[in-house]
């Protein structure tokens, strides 16, 4: 802070030098003398050449006469109009020196309040984001921020693990990651951690540390404290964000939508945040939409007015270690996802089902993993329907391949 006040000081004399000195500077007796010199011998070169011209004939002697008598003339009035040094000086040297005092007056009070309006002072107060009780100095001035954090590692090292010392392990692990040392980073992180399992928060910055080491990858140890600290707190911001972007990096686009939806309910809506959750919502729905390729079996034939129904259903089975839960499950008829209506004169053809043509807004096919995409053909003239089916597995560009050939159920 002294450094910073010190500098100002100097330039803000250096600025009222550079306008002050110019305005406090007079022109000598001598320097006056000068200009009167130059100014008679100006005079006297027209002079000279005024009798040349004479000489030659260019001018006659009235001519000359005359010009003669306007450079006198224009000579008594340049010599006379100018005051003399005594007679000017004084006054003129006042009123500069009135303006200097405004300027030397002027220029810090306008530094102050620009500084004041445009500047940040708050900028200029020590860091204060290592905790109290770590009971070292914060003077700025005397130690690097690199020396603190030494200092703090030595003193949690040199003595034996303390509950209490969860916080300043987890400040440790934070300042690593500020100084871009994520292999520290992890490893205080993991001491706090020990000391204070039970901290969700910690455990997803933890899990942070840990993909940072492993060049942003969230799979491994980095999931298992995602999945840790989610357990402890649900809703935890940070968590869910990292679950998320754990499961679209496994390509596990449904689950990644659902974290994202959990996210996006604990934002204020409308706000930035809010806005990008949203976004990648988007991009994973898009992501996790069903590719459909449709074809008739060979020596299929249908009538002219027939149409073509496309259905996406749910085909999950709920695990169960009851084989009677499990057949009444199977039994049950599966959930209409998506459907869409195109003219079987299209055949054969490729359609995309999304989200966009859900039923039921709240179950969507991005929300399961596997669906049972149906196409069957209908004739309002009763000619028999013909139907086929295709499974779609996974969530990366998910297609299902439809060939109609069998009569419909």
């Amino acid at each position: 802070m002294i450094t910073f006040w010190i500098i100002a000081a100097v330039m803000l004399i250096a600025a009222v030098l550079c306008a002050a000195v110019p305005l406090m500077q007079r022109e000598s007796a001598a320097g006056v003398s000068r200009a009167r010199a130059l100014s008679v011998s100006l005079y006297r070169r027209e002079l000279a050449d005024a009798g040349t011209d004479l000489g030659m004939g260019a001018l006659s002697r009235d001519q000359y006469a005359g010009m003669r008598s306007d450079i006198k003339q224009r000579l008594l009035a340049d010599t006379a109009g100018s005051p003399s040094l005594a007679r000017w000086s004084t006054p003129r040297t006042a009123t500069r020196a009135a303006t200097c005092a405004v300027l030397i007056a002027l220029f810090p009070s306008a530094a102050c309040l620009l500084y004041l309006k445009l500047g940040e002072p708050a900028a200029l107060e020590l860091d204060k984001s290592l905790d109290d009780s770590l009971g070292f100095s914060r003077d700025m001035s005397s130690m690097s921020m690199e020396m603190m954090v030494s200092r703090l590692a030595f003193r949690l090292r040199d003595h034996a693990p303390d509950p209490r010392d969860a916080a300043a392990w987890a400040t440790l692990a934070r300042s690593y990651t500020v100084l871009e040392r994520p292999a520290d980073a992890v490893a205080a992180y993991a001491k706090a951690i020990a000391l204070d399992p039970g901290d969700a928060p910690l455990r997803a910055d933890f899990a942070d540390a840990i993909a940072s080491a492993g060049d942003g990858r969230l799979a491994g140890r980095a999931s298992e404290e995602i999945a840790a600290a989610l357990a402890i707190d649900p809703a935890d911001p940070k968590a869910l964000a990292l679950a998320a972007s754990a499961a679209f990096e496994a390509r596990g686009y449904a689950r990644a939508i659902g974290y994202w939806r959990r996210l996006i309910a604990t934002l204020k809506a409308g706000s930035p945040e809010a806005m990008k959750v949203q976004k990648n919502i988007d991009e994973a729905v898009g992501l996790s939409a069903v590719t459909v390729d449709i074809r008739l079996a060979d020596a299929v034939h249908i009538a002219s007015d027939a149409a073509v129904i496309v259905t996406a259903r749910t085909s999950d089975v709920p695990a169960s270690t009851n084989p009677a839960s499990a057949l009444s499950a199977a039994v049950l008829p599966n959930t209409l996802l998506a459907e869409r209506r195109l003219a079987a004169g299209e055949l054969p053809t490729t359609i995309v089902l999304d989200d966009s043509l859900a039923i039921n807004a709240t179950d969507t096919l991005s929300a399961h993993q596997q669906v049972v995409v149906d196409a069957r053909i209908v004739s309002a003239s009763g000619a028999n329907d013909l139907s086929g089916r295709g499974d779609a597995r996974g969530l990366e560009n998910r297609r299902a391949s439809v060939v109609i050939a069998a009569p419909s159920p």
